[in-house]
C-alpha cells in the first residue's frame, strides 16, 4: 500500500514538473521577434468603404504623368482641386479591408419587404427603377438629379419598405497574377 502511494506521489510530481517546464518553453516560443504594430480602424462611410473625396478618375490621355497616383485600365486616379461634396456615379471609394480604390456604379441594390412593389419604393423615394427581378423581392434603383448615393441609401432604409439596401461598387474581385 505504501509503495502505491509513493508511486502515485512521484508520478504526480514528475507530471507537474513536466507541465511547468512545457509552459515555460511555450512562453519563450510565443514571444514575438518584432514589436507588434497596432492596426488603426478606419471609420467607413458605408459598408467597408470610405469615400475618397480628394481623388477623381479621369482618362489616362488627359492626365499628367506627374499628378497620376494610380491607373486602372484606361483611367488614371489623380488628386482633385476641390473635395467632392455629393457622392454619385463614378465617385471613388476605398475598401478598408483591401485598400483597393474603386468607383461607384450609381445604383443601389435592395431586398424589398414582403408585399412591397419596386414601383412603390420608386414613388416614395424619388429613385429611378433600373430593374426588378420577377418572382423575387430584389430590385435595383439609381439616383436621379442631385441625389447623394449615401443619403438615398439611408432614406431607403428609413422608409421601412426595404430589408436591405446596398450601394453597388465596381470593384475588381479577381486579378490575374
Amino acid at each position: 500500500m505504501k509503495f502505491n502511494k509513493i508511486t502515485v506521489l512521484i508520478t504526480s510530481v514528475l507530471l507537474s514538473t513536466s507541465v511547468m517546464a512545457q509552459s515555460n518553453v511555450d512562453r519563450e516560443l510565443l514571444k514575438p521577434e518584432k514589436p507588434v504594430t497596432k492596426y488603426v480602424v478606419q471609420k467607413a462611410d458605408f459598408g467597408s468603404y470610405i469615400v475618397e473625396r480628394n481623388l477623381v478618375s479621369i482618362p489616362k490621355s488627359v492626365a499628367s504623368a506627374d499628378t497620376t497616383i494610380a491607373t486602372q485600365g484606361s483611367m488614371a486616379i489623380v488628386h482633385s482641386d476641390t473635395p467632392i461634396e455629393r457622392v454619385t456615379k463614378g465617385t471613388l471609394v476605398k475598401n478598408t479591408l483591401t485598400n483597393e480604390v474603386s468607383a461607384l456604379s450609381g445604383n443601389i441594390s435592395v431586398l424589398l419587404n414582403a408585399d412591397v412593389s419596386a414601383d412603390a419604393v420608386s414613388e416614395a423615394t424619388g429613385l429611378s427603377l433600373v430593374s426588378a427581378y420577377a418572382g423575387t423581392q430584389i430590385a435595383v434603383f439609381k439616383v436621379t438629379g442631385t441625389q447623394d448615393l449615401i443619403e438615398a441609401s439611408k432614406q431607403l432604409k428609413a422608409t421601412g419598405l426595404v430589408k436591405v439596401a446596398k450601394i453597388e461598387v465596381l470593384e475588381i474581385m479577381h486579378k490575374a497574377h
